[in-house]
């Protein structure tokens, strides 16, 4: 991936922590969804958390849906929750975790199409840890293939 992706500048961030907040992802499945979608789901939690900065916890709620509501009744296919910053780039409240809220259902769509929604999920956690995140932000969809296919590149060797 190149030098100037938005999850690579990341790691050139430097976020003071309270000894409370934990580097790295928190994950939760619903039960229904299926072991091996579950599994893959945590190989690329694990990739992701070797390869970029997550210096903030993130928590993913994976859910057992075809997709969510937003607050304007919309379908979609995530939900990112998020908190400002009291003073960036200190980070120190433990109750202001992201969260990302993801829904899971293989029988209508395809892991890549889950893992590309998670990819813009997640997109949305390094707006907010690059401090320019707002209701507007829309992560680029070159940027979100690049991540997909770095994955699955190093996933075949």
């Amino acid at each position: 991936m190149r030098n100037d992706h938005p999850w690579n500048k990341a790691k050139e961030i430097n976020i003071q922590t309270a000894p409370v907040i934990e580097a790295g992802f928190d994950i939760g499945f619903d039960n229904a969804i299926p072991d091996e979608t579950k599994n893959e789901l945590r190989r690329f939690v694990k990739w992701a958390e070797e390869n970029f900065n997550f210096p903030i916890t993130l928590w993913v709620d994976f859910e057992y849906k075809h997709y969510l509501i937003d607050r304007e009744g919309k379908r979609v296919g995530f939900l990112f929750y998020w908190a400002d910053f009291s003073s960036y780039p200190c980070f120190d409240n433990k109750d202001d975790i992201p969260i990302i809220r993801l829904p899971v259902r293989t029988e209508h769509s395809t892991l890549e199409e889950i893992l590309t929604s998670f990819i813009e999920a997640i997109s949305y956690y390094f707006a907010w840890i690059g401090n320019t995140i707002n209701d507007g932000y829309e992560p680029n969809a070159d940027d979100v293939e690049e991540v997909l296919q770095a994955y699955l590149k190093k996933k075949q060797s």
